[in-house]
């Protein structure tokens, strides 16, 4: 199997190791999101806190083949409130740049997968 792109190479070496964890930030040019979280193989998460800068985004990544309908990046608040931010499911093999990151105010939030409860962690813009 040939590899044309680099994050092709990033999903299979992933995959292989069932993952789920920010990847390193990302040069900020033209809209481009200045970090990546990546899921990847079932219920596993040896890092469960995404930190990043005020004003910094997150692009949301799903290479989990084994996920179903995908998973999402959605901030865990109680019932009938509004999460500040959610990526909505997000199919394998696709991404989403997560909505209103950039604009949160420096804090610690809970965030889960709205499909899989026990994909949860806290992100902390500082």
């Amino acid at each position: 199997m040939t590899l044309r792109r680099p994050s092709a190479a990033l999903f299979a070496a992933a995959a292989t190791v069932g993952l789920w964890l920010p990847a390193a930030p990302a040069p900020a040019a033209g809209g481009v999101p200045e970090h990546t979280v990546v899921a990847f193989l079932r219920d596993y998460q040896p890092s469960n806190k995404v930190s990043i800068k005020q004003g910094e985004s997150i692009r949301f990544v799903d290479g989990d083949p084994t996920a179903g309908p995908g998973h999402s990046f959605t901030e865990t608040v109680p019932e009938g409130v509004t999460p500040k931010f959610d990526s909505d499911i997000v199919p394998f093999g696709t991404f989403k740049d997560v909505p209103n990151i950039s604009s949160l105010p420096a804090g610690t939030y809970s965030f889960h997968c709205r499909i899989h409860d026990v994909l949860k962690g806290t992100l902390t813009v500082g």
